[in-house]
């Protein structure tokens, strides 16, 4: 069983490691997907660009140490590895997104889920790093990104979602992998499941 290294940016929260995320971790493991938490604390004040540094740095050096390297960005964490692969342009660094909203898109008048909204803005739950995060990913990130790069990319989506919006979640070039899920958090479940399978998609 050939071994993979990941690094894994968490959806909104503290960055802690849950009780979920163990389970998943202990799976993937299991599968030879080694994972390394990179504890993104989305309710910080810490502002999206020292984030974005930050988390660019710790993918620099864990590429050093493993020669290569799958990054996987659950919910919210979707953005910061699409910015990320888009920043390097590293052919050994390839990204799976799990029902992430990735890109800004006008919704229907009646649809709440509104990045402003989603990222609780004007609320003591407010993650400014969220929202500049997707509009980063939206403006600047996924119009640079290479054909090659976008041959790395894999982005997993289920059949609906009740946080994120599916015209949120595509790149043009980029490949889909649709789970059978209905809702948010099943969806990213199942991606986890399926991951091992997700992989193999991407190629060597």
């Amino acid at each position: 069983m050939t071994e993979l290294y990941a690094l894994y940016f968490n959806g909104l929260g503290s960055g802690k490691t849950r009780w979920i995320e163990r389970l998943a971790f202990h799976y993937l493991a299991k599968r030879g997907i080694h994972v390394t938490h990179a504890h993104v604390d989305w309710q910080s004040d810490e502002s999206f660009t020292s984030l974005f540094e930050c988390m660019t740095k710790l993918t620099r050096a864990q590429l050093r140490e493993h020669g290569s390297l799958l990054l996987v960005g659950s919910s919210a964490g979707g953005s910061l590895a699409v910015n990320i692969a888009a920043r390097l342009h590293d052919k050994d660094l390839r990204v799976i997104t799990l029902c992430s909203r990735l890109r800004l898109a006008k919704l229907p008048w009646w649809d709440y889920r509104s990045l402003e909204r989603m990222a609780y803005l004007g609320t003591p739950k407010a993650s400014q790093s969220f929202f500049d995060s997707v509009t980063h990913c939206s403006l600047q990130a996924i119009p640079q990104l290479s054909k090659a790069d976008k041959q790395r990319i894999i982005i997993v989506r289920q059949w609906a979602d009740t946080v994120v919006p599916r015209a949120t979640m595509g790149i043009e070039g980029v490949c889909y992998y649709n789970v059978p899920a209905l809702g948010h958090g099943w969806g990213i479940a199942m991606g986890v499941r399926r991951l091992p399978k997700v992989v193999k998609r991407l190629g060597s």
